[in-house]
């Protein structure tokens, strides 16, 4: 379906240049995916599994620190760990690993700006891509260890399907169905909730059974050899995957934190995607609306009343979004469209501003309100180096304002200038802030100092309590650890995170970092009789 013209819109020029867009995909993946440790959270303790498969085999169930882990399917660790183990003897593992991210992101992204491309027309392409990269929700998760990841790439090619079915229905049927197959790999039964039904706007009954026969054949490739040889883990896991479908209204005792997470995530989407609904008001029966629309309340319901309320939980909301927004970017009203421009680079600069204050904090000690929070927060971290990233920082930032000056005036220069705002800023942040960043996210000074401490300490088994999943992934990366449960009394140490300690004596070491709510302890005790 093209998109109907507006008379009022804006005289349409040629969309960006495709090596500018180019350019700025590969800058905006590449900035700060490599080059440091994995942190505590997501980044860490999704690194776990696939530490064990690249170091311990465990390709069929994922593994964390040897304890199957099945909060998700295979399909993300699988390729991170192909990419660890291909790349590992140039990058660092973690590093190597973390490049699925960047991978899946852009396969992401260009298969939903084609997508957009088949079902607005040609002016659908540049949009889509643009006004994903400058989404608020993105940017963090696509440089961490994030299996949301491969589920955003499962419902990009079952869109990407659903679009070619419209002119190819049995192609596309197929592809649709590789894509379900897919999300079944990423995450299970909640994923399948979010691409699944889309199968039924196939254009034939013949391709809903193409779509739905080759969602199985793919899906069959984990589950089928998972049942014959663990059948017990295939059960486990979807005991677990059905429990997290299951819809809850826990969500909406915060309804002020939900509805603010989606406000700011899927911004600046969500207002341009408002707009294409309500210009295409008279036309959301068409195939093209209804599987866009389909495909974002989709999403839309399974994110907001299952799960946990985390941003990453969120990520699959961004696509069917990008595919609405795509119709709306081209056809804004010219002041709309001016606003939209103006917005977004006064936020960006705003952004960027707060940025360079933070880097000042810590380099200078000013504002020092600014300066004693940061003193409080990680006392010992100094930066080891000024000049370089504050020329590299000024310049950027020089780069940015020559570029959006210069932008001309056209219905995708504020889509535009939004996504060259989002990737100025996150590699303002990686060249300004990740060293601190680093120390206070990274658990390597905390493992590596326990490892020379046990290395004065008889050999036997460490019980651990308290030791939270990215905690255990490093005790297992960095020093070979893998902790007992504490309830196993064979074991002479115990490892306690954590400040309350009562009754246990002297420590034989003891790890503090940081203040306030960051604030980290680990002890290790001689465990008694």
């Amino acid at each position: 379906m093209t998109t109907r013209p507006d008379p009022f819109a804006p005289t349409l020029a040629p969309p960006p240049p495709a090596i500018l867009i180019a350019v700025l995909l590969g800058v905006y993946l590449l900035a700060g995916l490599t080059g440091h440790a994995p942190w505590r959270g997501d980044d860490g303790r999704f690194f776990g599994p696939v530490l064990g498969m690249v170091r311990d085999g465990q390709w069929l169930v994922p593994h964390l620190a040897g304890e199957a882990f099945l909060d998700f399917g295979p399909l993300y660790y699988w390729i991170a760990a192909a990419l660890a183990t291909a790349l590992g003897a140039i990058l660092p593992l973690h590093d190597a690993a973390r490049l699925a991210s960047g991978l899946l992101t852009a396969i992401a992204l260009l298969l939903t700006a084609d997508a957009a491309r088949r079902m607005h027309g040609e002016r659908g392409h540049a949009p889509a891509l643009l006004m994903l990269i400058a989404s608020l929700g993105l940017v963090v998760h696509a440089h961490e260890t994030q299996p949301m990841l491969a589920v955003m790439v499962a419902q990009a090619i079952t869109f990407w399907g659903m679009a070619v079915a419209m002119k190819h229905a049995r192609k596309g049927a197929l592809i649709a169905g590789i894509g379900v197959g897919l999300a079944c790999l990423a995450n299970g039964l909640n994923a399948l909730l979010m691409t699944a039904p889309l199968l039924l706007l196939l254009p034939s009954m013949a391709a809903r059974l193409i779509g739905l026969v080759a969602a199985a054949a793919v899906a069959g490739l984990w589950l089928l050899p998972l049942a014959a040889t663990a059948p017990d883990m295939l059960a486990q896991w979807w005991d677990m995957s059905v429990a997290a479908s299951v819809p809850h209204g826990k969500k909406f005792t915060d309804t002020a934190a939900l509805f603010g997470l989606l406000g700011w995530f899927i911004w600046p989407m969500w207002p341009i995607a408002g707009w294409a609904l309500w210009r295409e008001r008279r036309h959301l029966g068409s195939r093209t609306w209804q599987i866009i629309c389909a495909a974002a309340l989709l999403a839309l319901l399974v994110t907001s009343l299952t799960g946990a309320l985390r941003p990453a939980s969120f990520l699959p909301l961004l696509l069917p979004v990008a595919l609405m927004a795509s119709a709306g970017v081209t056809t804004l009203r010219r002041g709309a469209a001016n606003a939209f421009d103006w917005f977004g680079g006064m936020t960006f600069a705003a952004f960027a501003l707060l940025l360079w204050l933070a880097w000042s904090a810590l380099a200078f000690e000013w504002p020092p309100g600014l300066g004693r929070h940061f003193a409080k927060v990680t006392p010992a971290f100094t930066l080891d180096s000024l000049l370089w990233p504050s020329l590299l920082g000024l310049a950027l930032c020089a780069g940015w304002t020559w570029l959006v000056a210069t932008t001309k005036r056209s219905p995708y220069r504020g889509a535009q200038n939004s996504a060259l705002g989002m990737t100025m800023l996150w590699c303002l942040a990686v060249i300004l802030l990740q060293p601190w960043f680093d120390y206070s996210k990274s658990l390597d000074p905390a493992v590596l100092s326990l490892r020379e401490a046990l290395k004065d300490q008889p050999a036997g088994c460490l019980s651990g309590l308290g030791l939270s999943p990215s905690q255990q992934v490093s005790l297992d990366y960095r020093a070979g650890i893998r902790p007992h449960a504490v309830a196993d009394k064979t074991c002479p140490l115990l490892l306690i995170a954590g400040t309350e300690v009562r009754d246990m004596g002297e420590p034989l070491w003891r790890y503090e970092r940081g203040g306030g709510s960051r604030k980290e302890v680990l002890s290790l005790y001689a465990r008694g009789e």
